[in-house]
Parts: structure tokens; sequence; C-alpha cells
């Protein structure tokens, strides 16, 4: 799943990087942790004359037809393998397809040092980590949004873990490369299979991780210290390691 996500980079860099026409809305600043039902920068092809949009949208897609908003608190990700299919998500998937540009996200796992610890209170042992691009551009994911009542509001497609994340977790966020972006932001009759396609697992290598200070398990810290790098939970800090995590 993917449920904590940075968004530090500004609407210019993002304009640039997505090749954006119109700069619809932006956010308020840099968030460095940021939960579900709060806001996410993401493009969008217009359907009245096909330019492309950057805008911000509640993160948890609300379906057009729900009498009730809240369902969307539930609806951050959305299963590659029923997306097309189930009732939440296939009108989103047929017509409103978007890229949403975060710089990273954040997950939680063992780590192979710390397999099977517990704390003092007898609880497992979980470790933050961040996950990035490697080349260190922002991270385009595969997400669809909505528009209801004026609300617009999106959510992330996620797939099967690649062999990088699968330690952390069984699922990631799709994460589409520049090639892939006007396919699937092409608002006319797409193919399904097409589209499909695009929603793979990250080749091996192109995500880099290192492990992050338990601050972040918080969504109400938001400071850029969380993303730096710190020793895995209960390990000491020697000088030998900093900066050699990961």
């Amino acid at each position: 799943m993917c449920g904590r996500v940075v968004t530090a980079s500004g609407p210019e860099e993002l304009s640039e990087h997505l090749g954006v026409d119109v700069v619809v809305d932006v956010l308020d600043g840099p968030d460095y942790n940021v939960a579900p039902s709060h806001q996410l920068p993401l493009a969008w092809t217009s359907d009245e004359d096909g330019r492309r949009l950057l805008g911000t949208a509640k993160w948890g897609l609300t379906p057009s037809w729900a009498k009730d908003p809240a369902i969307g608190e539930r609806m951050f990700n959305a299963r590659a393998e029923t997306v097309a299919e189930k009732p939440s998500f296939r009108a989103a998937f047929r017509r409103r397809r978007c890229l949403v540009a975060v710089d990273g996200f954040y997950e939680w796992g063992p780590t192979e040092r710390l397999a099977g610890a517990r704390t003092e209170r007898g609880r497992k042992t979980r470790q933050a980590w961040y996950v990035y691009r490697a080349d260190g551009s922002p991270l385009v994911l595969a997400g669809l949004w909505e528009q209801r009542m004026g609300l617009r509001t999106c959510s992330i497609i996620t797939v099967p873990a690649n062999d990088d994340l699968v330690p952390l977790h069984h699922r990631m966020p799709a994460v589409l490369e520049p090639v892939d972006w006007d396919g699937w932001l092409d608002d006319g009759d797409c193919d399904r299979s097409d589209l499909e396609s695009l929603l793979a697992p990250a080749d091996d290598g192109t995500l880099a991780r290192h492990t992050v200070h338990c601050r972040v398990n918080s969504a109400r810290n938001k400071g850029s210290e969380l993303i730096e790098p710190v020793a895995p939970v209960g390990m000491p800090v020697a000088a030998s390691d900093q900066g050699t995590l990961w």
C-alpha cells in the first residue's frame, strides 16, 4: 500500500518536470508527512482543450455516485488488478486518470537485524523507511481523480512490490516513467489492456531507500528532518555508518 508521502517540490519544478500547460492551484507549501485526507499535487488532461493541468486533490477518492463523501477516506489506494472493474474506481479508470507527483513515500517493515525484535511494551518493532527515486527526480505515480460537488479527490494505484521493496511490504505504488505519461493521461477511448500494461512494478534499481526516525509515525510531524537517514531502531550510530545506511 501507499499511505504516507512527501510533497516537497514546488509548482515550478513540477510544472517543468511534468510538461504542464496550466497551473490550476498549488499546495500551501512543503509537507514531509502527507497522510490520506490531505492534499496531493497531480497532473491531468483537460477534457475541454486537451491541455495538461497541474492542481491539487484531496487524497482519498470519492466516487461520483457516493451519497456520503466520507467513503473517500478509505479509497486512498486502488489495486491495479481490480481498478478497471471495482465500482469505486472503474469510471475514473476509464476517463479520469492522473499523475500524482511526490518526492517519495514511507513504508514500515522489519530490518534484517531487527527481525522479531520487540519494544519494552512487548510490541513488535517496526522500522520506518523513506523510499524515493534513485536519480533524485520527483516520483510520478499512476493515479485516478474525481470531482464531486466542487471537491477534487484522488487515489494512488498500487501494484505488487518489486524485489527491492518486497522485504518491507508486498505492495508498492505504480511508478510511471516519462515515456508512459502521455498514454496514461490520454482521455480518449484507450484500450484497457494498454492501460493495464503501464501498471507494473518499478524496475529494480529505480528506487532507493533508507531508514528514518520514528517521528514519521505521527502524521502531525511535518518537518524536513523526517527524511534524514538514521540508524535502524535499536542500533547504535557509529561514525563509520553515517551516510552509508542504504
